[in-house]
């Protein structure tokens, strides 16, 4: 028999004082004793009846001895092994609702097996996790009732899924109390640790893992991936399955196609793609035909703001300039062309507000006093108009310096210097992300340094070429380079650059930032958020639905868009691994049971029987 606690066996020596006692011989003694008690004695008494008085004699000896026998062996603890179901008291089911888990086979999907399945495994306390990529707990510490109730109403999202983390999470729910994990998910496409890894790790006698696979044989083409631009979508699809496929990919807006890509066919295992040439305003989304195995990602929904091109004023004195064609090349920019000292009629004849536009560009102008120069109040206009909030790009001229700019001046100009030197990068960001480290050459220059508060973005070793500045609620931007005196005017990326640094000074909205994945979580002011199914208050908005979002006054566009969640044709991970078999098999525990409590009742016992009896024999 094993004992929990050894050192209570050195108790037995009790044993030892105990018996020493009881065969000590006691002293005789001198008694006077009536003889008529030996006549009156039963003279019928047997010698049989004397052997047992004598064992009812020794009969106390016995008793007391088990006593100290029991008691003894209570403070050695021992126990035995019995069988123990954990699963009984607490069990954290760890559900994976992922994309995948939508994958269809024969009308039953691998998330109604797991719901199943799930019903199947609670017990007294349930607790319920949500595998997403990011693990969400939906139950905690309640009865089967209430646990079937939730699941449902569970439904399956558009997202990965992180099992190794919600594993984990179940181990922190459980605590040090005893029960069972079950892990139950088609275990395809598993971002985080590995799942082996953390069985071990979390296992323990009091604790069990079980994974329960709900994979299925499915087909699946799919759109992995999508590129919304303001003036046309592409979008790629691939072909999971063995075979080829032929597709079909329709835009549609307000239940109308607008667009089709026709017949495409895609060998197996490979992508293609497909050019929509036109990005519809408002709301709309394409369609993957014909259906298959996972709808999910056989239809992407887009969220395209309204086009508003940007206005802009190039004020100059100069015709057909380089820049004058880049803007109008730009299908984002509205272009109006004043020459000074007019500013109120543009080339066309047309009557215009000036300090109306989104953007101000002054470039190659002649000064006050010259011919066709700027009147002397115009840099005083330009000021007012960036003071509340206009927008100014100033081009640099050789006599830029002559020019009295009022508070415009974002750089301190010097001297003007004849060298040939490369323009480099400073700063990455959405108007130089375009641009080459070291992108234009140029013979001349301006040696300049950057006031306070200018953040340069391109210079020339240490003075600053490309530079903006907030400027009381406007902006200003210096444009340091001599397009006459340089190779970037020449270059492809010079249309693009203004187009992206018109569109950055008048702070238009980038369609990509209301199209995007599956899985984020933005963080918001607490307001009503419309959900693809649902609509709540909350300060932080989980993107775990593919469909349309509103809040802000907005609506994003949130698509799964995810090559590997999207191959449900890919054979379990746990059975690509030697130990998954072993892994997929219910496993029994044994738990300790202390024998102390019942030695202690029979010692009790012992006792009761003892006085009993004592009494029964006449000494008490």
């Amino acid at each position: 028999m094993p004992f929990a606690n050894t050192l209570g066996l050195i108790a037995l020596a009790s044993l030892i004082p105990f018996i020493i006692l009881y065969l000590r011989k006691p002293r005789p003694q001198d008694r006077v004793i009536p003889s008529l008690m030996f006549i009156l004695q039963n003279k019928k008494t047997s010698k049989q009846s004397d052997f047992l008085r004598k064992f009812l004699t020794n009969l106390l000896f016995f008793i007391q001895l088990l006593a100290l026998i029991g008691l003894s062996l209570a403070i050695a603890e021992p126990f035995t092994k019995v069988p123990y179901d954990v699963s009984l008291e607490n069990t954290v089911v760890v559900l994976d609702v992922s994309a995948s888990m939508q994958a269809d086979e024969g009308g039953t999907t691998r998330f109604d097996k797991a719901i199943k399945e799930s019903k199947k495994v609670l017990s007294g306390k349930n607790s319920i996790i949500l595998a997403e990529n990011i693990p969400l707990i939906v139950l905690e510490d309640e009865s089967g009732e209430t646990a079937s109730s939730i699941l449902d109403n569970l439904q399956e999202k558009a997202t990965t899924t992180n099992l190794g983390d919600a594993m984990l999470l179940a181990k922190d729910l459980l605590q040090d109390k005893p029960g069972r994990i079950v892990v139950i998910s088609d275990f395809s496409n598993i971002d985080g640790p590995d799942l082996l890894a953390v069985k071990k790790a979390i296992s323990s006698e009091e604790i069990i893992v079980n994974f329960v696979d709900v994979s299925n044989n499915a087909e699946n083409a799919g759109i992995i991936s999508m590129d919304v631009g303001k003036h046309n979508i592409k979008v790629f699809v691939k072909n999971f399955n063995s075979v080829k496929k032929q597709i079909n990919l329709k835009l549609v807006k307000d239940g109308s196609v607008i667009a089709e890509s026709g017949k495409i066919e895609v060998l197996p295992n490979s992508i293609e793609s497909f050019l929509f040439d036109d990005t519809p305003t408002g709301v709309s989304k394409i369609e993957l035909e014909p259906k298959d195995d996972l709808n999910i990602d056989n239809m992407v929904y887009i969220s395209a703001p309204l086009k508003k091109k940007v206005s802009v004023l190039l004020i100059t004195n100069r015709k057909n300039t380089n820049l004058e064609n880049a803007m109008l090349a730009s299908r984002d920019i509205e272009l109006n062309v004043v020459n000074p000292p007019v500013l109120t009629l543009n080339t066309h004849g047309n009557r215009i507000e000036p300090f109306e536009h989104d953007v101000v560009v002054v470039h190659n102008i002649n000064n006050v006093g010259k011919r066709n120069g700027i009147l002397p109040g115009t840099f005083q206009d330009l000021s007012n108009y960036v003071k509340n909030g206009g927008k100014l790009v100033i081009t640099a001229q050789d006599n830029l310096r002559e020019f009295n700019k009022i508070d415009l001046d974002i750089v301190s100009l010097k001297n003007l210097v004849q060298d040939t030197k490369r323009v480099c990068v400073d700063a990455v960001n959405e108007i130089t992300k375009p641009l080459e480290s070291c992108f234009s050459t140029v013979s001349k220059y301006f040696d300049a340094t950057a006031n306070e508060g200018t953040n340069a973005i391109a210079s020339i070793i240490d003075m600053p070429v490309l530079a903006v500045k907030e400027h009381f609620k406007g902006k200003i931007f210096y444009y340091g380079i001599i397009d006459e005196a340089s190779d970037f005017k020449t270059l492809p990326s010079y249309p693009i650059f203004w187009s992206l640094l018109i569109n950055f000074m008048a702070e238009t909205e980038d369609i990509r930032d209301f199209n995007t994945k599956t899985g984020k979580v933005t963080t918001i002011n607490q307001q009503r958020v419309k959900t693809p199914s649902s609509s709540l208050m909350t300060s932080k908005v989980i993107f775990d639905e593919a469909g349309i979002y509103e809040f802000d006054n907005k609506k994003f566009a949130v698509n799964l868009l995810d090559e590997k969640e999207s191959d449900v044709t890919k054979e379990s991970t746990l059975k690509e691994k030697s130990e998954s078999a072993e892994v997929l098999k219910e496993q029994s525990v044994e738990r300790n049971l202390s024998l102390s409590l019942l030695l202690l009742i029979v010692v009790f016992l012992l006792m009761c029987f003892e006085v009993f009896y004592l009494k029964r024999r006449g000494d008490i």
